[in-house]
């Protein structure tokens, strides 16, 4: 059973600025500003060697995601690059594709909710009122509005929404250096040196997946638009490439700024909003407002594009019948006018905000966010280490394909032994115990569901033909 999908499929209309809007748009979340100021006020100058080994990480990863996606320019990313390099015959490709698709959706249901929580705390501190759950329910709907009316009103409100939060950030670190805050002129001799604790290899893998982690996750998050994006060979690499630059000036341009005017930043910020204590610091009661409105911002950035690539995922499977058979049928349709999967847009809006207010809020009181903001990085990174195997792999099941944009192949390889020695190293200091279990459970529902679906897309498919047959003996 293939989706039927209203209109005429999506609408080919990014371009390297939208690709490169989406993927700082993604990436310089409001979260960042939370690991950004802990890594630089907690490992001192180490931080930005940290900084630099998470950038090399992340530029391979969007390197091998460009080829991936411009090999296979589909709105199913992952799906349809598992199923295209999974060697042997339909249900192997097939499951193999609705499993990585599934993981990669259902993973960032647990990541996406701190991130929503850590906008809509930022709410809360910009007007002083409301609840947290109001103020998630509210960014929800504003971020879904805009994916409901065209990838161009997404494309146009995203640039907007970056030149508004990178300027935020800028101006603080402009600040630092000018020396025009409450705190006084920059110092270099006020960024403490690297802490013991994160002296030599092991202590630089600590700080990276700790914190500098962070402050680039989530740059693949443009391969689903491939298939909404002009000349994708060319747009898209250039996109991911200038966007982790721009990614990468700011995190050193702010820290910087920011850690050379005190010289004790640890000791007087909070490990939960350092951002608000940092602008409350600067400015007083204007610098505070300023931050919050940059986390509120930045994670309105982020769930506008979350809004837009995941429930693509879900498409790209949907379309071709491999989402929970009959269900398939609504999730792979697209908007008449607007050439946009709003239900599975809104399904995911739905899904994604009760994960976030169950296990970020009712259940664990906000207490249990960093929890699964960590469990789903456990799996983010192996997610990684996926995609250069993908690039590998389908080197060999399909040597003859089209790559318009083609790596040397020391590009992935060096990227999976790396991208894999820092997920090994990150999580040693009790990790991979603690948050292993729970990424198995992760694993194998998915697993599960990528199965049943492709069993019921099989029985459907008996279904159709029985009743093409009947009709043709009526």
């Amino acid at each position: 059973m293939t989706a039927v999908a209203q209109g005429e499929g999506l609408r080919k209309a990014l371009s390297t600025k939208d690709i490169f809007a989406a993927g700082v748009g993604l990436v310089v979340a409001a979260s960042t500003l939370v690991s950004d100021f802990q890594g630089w006020f907690s490992a001192g100058r180490g931080f930005a060697l940290g900084l630099l080994a998470m950038f090399v990480v992340n530029m391979l990863l969007g390197l091998s995601a460009a080829e991936l996606s411009t090999t296979y320019p589909k709105a199913g990313a992952l799906y349809d690059y598992g199923a295209a390099a999974t060697p042997g015959g339909h249900a192997a490709k097939a499951i193999v594709g609705i499993f990585l698709g599934l993981l990669f959706y259902v993973m960032f249901m647990f990541a996406g909710a701190g991130e929503t929580l850590a906008g809509a705390s930022g709410m809360v501190g910009l007007f002083d009122g409301g609840s947290v759950t109001m103020w998630v329910l509210v960014l929800t709907v504003l971020a879904v509005i805009p994916n409901l009316f065209g990838i161009e009103v997404l494309a146009r409100l995203e640039m907007w929404l970056i030149v508004a939060m990178l300027a935020i950030r800028y101006f603080f670190g402009l600040a630092g250096f000018g020396g025009f805050s409450d705190l006084g002129g920059w110092s270099w001799d006020n960024i403490p040196s690297t802490p013991a604790d994160y002296s030599g290899l092991s202590g630089l893998l600590l700080i990276a997946g700790a914190w500098a982690f962070w402050s680039f996750v989530g740059i693949e998050f443009v391969a689903p638009l491939a298939e909404e994006t002009q000349d994708p060979a060319r747009n898209i690499p250039r996109g991911i490439v200038w966007g982790l630059i721009a990614i990468l000036a700011t995190s050193m341009f702010m820290g910087l700024g920011v850690s050379g005017i005190n010289s004790d930043w640890a000791s007087i910020v909070s490990d939960d909003a350092p951002q608000l204590e940092v602008g409350e610091a600067m400015f007083g009661d204007t610098g505070r407002v300023l931050m919050a409105l940059a986390a509120a911002l930045a994670s309105f950035a982020s769930m506008t594009v979350v809004y837009a690539s995941m429930p693509r995922i879900l498409y790209g499977m949907s379309r071709n019948g491999h989402f929970l058979g009959p269900l398939s049928r609504s999730f792979g349709s697209v908007h008449a006018r607007y050439r946009t999967p709003w239900v599975a847009t809104l399904f995911t809006a739905v899904l994604y905000t009760f994960v976030t207010i169950y296990f970020g809020i009712v259940r664990n009181g906000g207490a249990g966010v960093g929890d699964l903001i960590f469990t789903a990085a456990y799996v983010w990174m192996l997610l990684y280490v996926t995609y250069h195997v993908l690039v590998i792999v389908s080197r060999y099941v399909n040597p003859d394909v089209n790559r318009p944009f083609k790596l040397p192949l020391a590009v992935p390889a060096v990227g999976f032994l790396l991208t894999l020695y820092v997920w090994y190293e990150a999580f040693t200091d009790g990790g991979h115990s603690f948050y292993g279990p729970r990424a198995l459970w992760m694993i194998a529902g998915s697993l599960v569901v990528a199965v049943l679906s492709y069993m019921m897309h099989d029985a459907s498919d008996q279904v159709d033909h029985l009743e093409e047959e009947l009709h043709q003996t009526i």
